[in-house]
């Protein structure tokens, strides 16, 4: 009766804390789960919008958050069938191999889940000719050649997120005019350059139809909160969650494509200060929306003159191409003066035109663009002709 009271508690001290492993892993893995799939729709949203290629980082990451996953939820699953079983001595030496085994696991999800935020998660692809007609086209913007003539601008934003005291700044113009451009450049810098003095550099895409959680649930998968009771919380509960990480750090926020005032109170954003020394810059087409905004330092973006227009759409189109026709010369000037002095009209319409080598092809894209200003259905067009 002892030996079988013992064996019994014996058997009990081995299945709790093999229980109490295994919920620490089954948690473990839900969490790896969620930031496998977080880092998943990132990367399939460049790929298939905008035709850019993951990281090789992001893919081995992948690779080994899958296989971990996998692993865990097999190991998982013998856990529920074995604490059926009868309590014998071989079920005890069982359930204490296993649970080493369950400590191992645990440990490799947590070191996998501990490398899973990434800044940036793909990269150019080298496909030519990238349609597109916003400025959310990002393979394209973060090219050197499509800087030509907003080198003073960029500059003057970096300026005023490294050096200045100014905290909010409004960059805004036209659409097309490089805004995107210009936040991605300096963006990309901050991440590339470790020790630039921010805990987060966070980029987060508005658009028109502002969705305030869809800002703050970007927010929240850049500064790394991982828990997942997070969708089951009110606007409110994320806002504070959001302020209590961000009130302790410095940090830059990059708003992109602005079109109405975003509450960054309400979203839970601590707002720039000589203490925090944060910064937050955002882009707009809209003038009152800097002021909307309470922008301390405005940045208006005009059209490059004809020169610096003209020299950038023949470095996309092609100085060969250009001259190849006394007639695609000529032609090719108004095609340009098109495009108005808009950078992205200026590299996208250049490189769609490229490939053309006939006179009759370069009328018929002028043809195309003194019916319809330099749109995306307008650049398909073009590039099916």
């Amino acid at each position: 009766m002892g030996k079988d009271f013992k064996s019994m508690v014996t058997r009990c001290i081995y299945v709790g804390k093999d229980n109490n492993n295994a919920k620490k892993l089954k948690t473990a893995t839900e969490e790896l789960k969620d930031l496998r799939n977080n880092v998943m729709k990132r990367v399939k949203m460049y790929e298939d919008q905008q035709k850019l290629k993951r990281l090789e980082k992001v893919q081995v990451w992948l690779r080994q958050a899958d296989a971990s996953i996998k692993e865990a939820e097999e190991m998982l699953m013998n856990v529920m069938s074995s604490s059926s079983s009868n309590g014998s001595s071989s079920m005890i030496m069982s359930c204490h191999k296993m649970d080493k085994k369950i400590c191992k696991k645990l440990k490799e999800v947590q070191e996998i889940k501990s490398r899973g935020t990434f800044d940036v998660v793909v990269e150019n692809s080298g496909i030519g000719n990238n349609g597109g007609g916003g400025s959310m086209m990002i393979s394209t913007v973060d090219r050197d050649d499509q800087t030509c003539g907003l080198e003073a601008v960029t500059g003057l934003l970096w300026r005023c997120v490294t050096v200045d005291n100014t905290g909010l700044i409004g960059l805004y113009g036209v659409e097309g005019v490089g805004k995107t451009t210009v936040l991605t450049k300096v963006n990309n810098r901050l991440l590339q350059h470790k020790s630039n003095g921010f805990d987060f550099v966070i980029w987060v895409f508005v658009s028109k139809n502002l969705n305030l959680e869809k800002v703050q649930d970007t927010i929240r998968e850049k500064i790394g909160f991982l828990d997942r009771s997070w969708t089951s919380k009110t606007e409110e509960e994320k806002a504070g969650k959001i302020f209590e990480i961000l009130s302790k750090r410095r940090f830059a926020l990059f708003l992109d494509d602005v079109w109405e005032k975003v509450d960054l109170v309400k979203a839970g954003v601590p707002l720039p200060d000589g203490q925090n020394r944060s910064k937050i810059v955002f882009t707009t087409c809209s003038d009152e929306v800097c002021r909307e905004m309470g922008a301390q330092t405005k940045i208006k973006m005009e059209k490059l003159p004809w020169e610096r227009a003209w020299d950038l759409f023949k470095k996309n189109a092609g100085e060969e191409t250009v001259k190849s026709h006394p007639d695609i010369t000529k032609i090719a000037q108004e095609v340009a003066a098109k495009c108005d002095g808009l950078p992205l009209a200026l590299v996208t319409i250049g490189r769609a035109m490229a490939s053309k080598t006939t006179p009759q092809d370069w009328r018929d894209a002028l043809y195309i663009l003194s019916n319809s200003p330099p749109n995306f259905s307008v650049l398909k067009l073009l590039d099916r002709n």
